[in-house]
């Protein structure tokens, strides 16, 4: 069933590339020594991998496993990267984010698009993205799902991220939402690596629920989001959030009105109409649980490729192991990506040819 890249398009949505001068920053301040065999690990368990580190050997891999292009992305970690490893403002690493990923897409023209690098929290970041965004440099915008740690950790239904959604409404484009490296609950999870594993889509899931009891997608009807890693945790509780909001707080007298839920609809109708989903599991029950709660439209093909150091044909065997339909596994592969992030417009060189 699989199918040779020469014959179809398939667009990685979820790629992470980090190029010369990020590597050399990881270098100067994270413990990433660049004398010493990959992969590694620092104390504060960042894991670099060749696939991550090393651009040209990430680019063939990519290529050899059968995807035609991606979308060049870091993850939303505007914090950890602003303190930790670039050890700038906010701004200024945002500018650096973005050199290093146009450099790259100007490197690889035909394989690399990029997203547009924003914290939700912080409005002054909009005069950062707008001209990438106007000038359709960018087809997209990157955020966390969350800010901070611990009691001070604060998600996207905080009314700083309110700029954000009118922002992306007004332009009719997709906010790309990924968790945070340091998640929630990241304490508990320290060991067995249980953050990339648990603490990440819980984070995810959490952020995505506050976001539909809070209004948010009320309020701003036409804003679209993808939440990646397959929406997180978010299939198997779906219909614990459409029981909890028939619930709410009814009869309950004098009811914490900071507390009662917002939202006009059931929680799972706008996985129908706002919220889009990519295939970074692995997972075939996972996928089918996707399709089933978003519908085939809203669901982009993504592996986390780079930092996850699993060949992206994994995941490409995985959609079509899984999609017995060709229309279907064509609309994951790509079209719905061409479609959603108008890469014709971003990207046209990433757009297949008519044969």
């Amino acid at each position: 069933m699989t199918q040779s890249k020469a014959t179809r398009s398939i667009i990685d949505t979820h790629r992470h590339i980090f190029g010369p001068k990020l590597r050399q920053k990881f270098v100067e301040n994270i413990g990433f020594d660049d004398s010493k065999p990959l992969p590694q690990a620092n104390a504060g368990e960042m894991f670099f991998y060749r696939e991550s580190v090393d651009v040209d050997y990430s680019m063939e891999i990519q290529r050899q496993s059968g995807v035609s292009s991606c979308v060049n992305s870091y993850g939303g970690e505007i914090e950890t990267f602003a303190q930790h490893i670039i050890k700038a403002s906010t701004v200024d690493t945002l500018k650096f984010l973005h050199d290093e990923s146009f450099e790259l897409r100007d490197r690889f023209p035909d394989e690399v698009a990029c997203m547009a690098n924003a914290h939700a929290l912080e409005e002054s970041t909009r005069a950062v993205i707008d001209p990438l965004i106007s000038k359709k440099e960018a087809c997209c915008i990157s955020i966390s799902t969350s800010y901070g740690a611990g009691p001070d950790q604060v998600f996207l239904d905080s009314p700083k991220a309110e700029w954000l959604w009118e922002y992306a409404q007004a332009k009719d484009v997709l906010v790309h939402i990924h968790p945070p490296l340091v998640s929630i609950g990241a304490a508990a999870m320290q060991q067995y690596r249980l953050i990339e594993a648990v603490g990440r889509p819980f984070d995810t899931a959490l952020s995505a629920a506050r976001m539909i009891y809070s209004g948010v997608f009320d309020k701003y009807p036409k804003l679209k989001v993808l939440f990646v890693h397959m929406g997180g945790a978010l299939a198997p509780v779906i219909c614990r959030l459409d029981w909890n909001w028939e619930l709410n707080y009814k009869n309950i007298q004098n009811p914490p009105i900071q507390k009662v839920d917002k939202n006009l609809r059931k929680p799972s109708e706008y996985f129908k109409s706002n919220i889009y989903v990519d295939t970074m599991g692995p997972s075939a029950i996972g996928l089918k649980a996707m399709i089933e709660m978003c519908g085939v439209d809203r669901v982009l093909f993504g592996t986390d490729f780079g930092p996850v150091p699993m060949s992206p044909k994994l995941h490409i065997d995985l959609v079509d192991e899984t999609i017995p339909d060709a229309g279907d596994r064509n609309k994951i592969f790509s079209a719905n990506t061409l479609a959603l992030l108008r890469l014709a417009e971003s990207a046209p060189r990433l757009v297949p040819r008519a044969a």
